[in-house]
């Protein structure tokens, strides 16, 4: 499967959705999707982790602009409405600024790497309501 889902790690106080090889949108939305069920055994709130690391793609697929904003969508109650992305090319998109996209449920933050994804959930876990 070009994406897969797991917890970050045993607090599952993030799930990962993990590119392996060539994906696409519809790949991506079909984890989100399964992640459902996996999502509701959580006891607290979760935010989302996008690693793009494991990618073959050398861009992102058509319509990068909207489908980057359904990263921080809120689709099951126990999700805070944060996204964090890692393993992405530079890119600018409309209405981003320092790293970090609006979204109509919360956001979507862009690290460099694997030491500012894990300063950044920490942080996230140490205040669970910021948006």
């Amino acid at each position: 499967m070009p994406f897969r889902f797991e917890w970050r790690d045993e607090t599952q106080r993030a799930i990962c959705y993990i590119a392996e090889g060539d994906w696409n949108w519809k790949d991506y939305h079909h984890a989100v999707r399964a992640s459902a069920f996996t999502l509701m055994s959580a006891e607290h709130p979760v935010d989302s982790v996008i690693d793009l690391r494991g990618s073959a793609r050398q861009t992102l697929p058509v319509g990068a602009a909207a489908h980057l904003r359904s990263f921080g969508r809120i689709t099951q109650a126990r999700l805070t409405g944060r996204a964090a992305v890692i393993g992405l090319p530079a890119l600018e998109v409309e209405g981003m600024r320092d790293g970090k996209l609006p979204t109509a449920d919360g956001f979507v933050k862009f690290v460099a790497g694997e030491a500012e994804l894990a300063a950044l959930l920490t942080e996230w876990a140490d205040n669970p309501s910021a948006l």
